[in-house]
């Protein structure tokens, strides 16, 4: 059941970005987008490497691990101007509560970068707890 709900997550993720970017005209809202959809990207290398759809690979698993740390991190830069768009499925609230916002970025970025993958064991762990992430902020702050 944790496997299809982490799948579902990852395949609404990746499907709402790539629709929203369609007809975007804000260019703060065309960047914070590009961020939320590599996010998503990297986080679908460490899905189809635990649905093994690709071949396990620690090193490009690593790497996936780490683009999401860095890319949360620039999340609060991204959210800074309260820019909108018709497409933008940002929440006003961030700015609002830009401060909690922010630590919840930084708590995802904080826990990609404490979490280690060397074998394909790790992966659920590292994919369950980026994914909890993931959705405290997306449950709050997203259409």
């Amino acid at each position: 059941m944790k496997r299809f709900a982490l799948t579902f997550i990852l395949l609404v993720l990746s499907a709402t970005l790539l629709l929203a970017h369609n007809g975007t005209k804000d260019p703060f809202v065309i960047k914070r987008m590009e961020l939320m959809m590599s996010m998503a990207e990297n986080t679908k290398v460490l899905g189809q490497m635990m649905k093994k759809k690709i071949e396990f690979d620690a090193e490009s698993a690593t790497k996936a691990l780490w683009e999401i740390g860095e890319l949360s991190m620039a999340t609060p830069a991204a959210f800074k101007v309260n820019a909108s768009d018709p497409k933008s499925e940002a929440k006003s609230i961030i700015w609002d509560e830009f401060n909690y916002f922010t630590d919840l970025a930084i708590q995802l970025g904080d826990s990609a970068a404490g979490t280690t993958i060397k074998s394909y064991k790790d992966l659920r762990p590292a994919l369950m707890q980026i994914g909890a992430g993931c959705k405290s902020c997306h449950s709050k702050y997203r259409e």
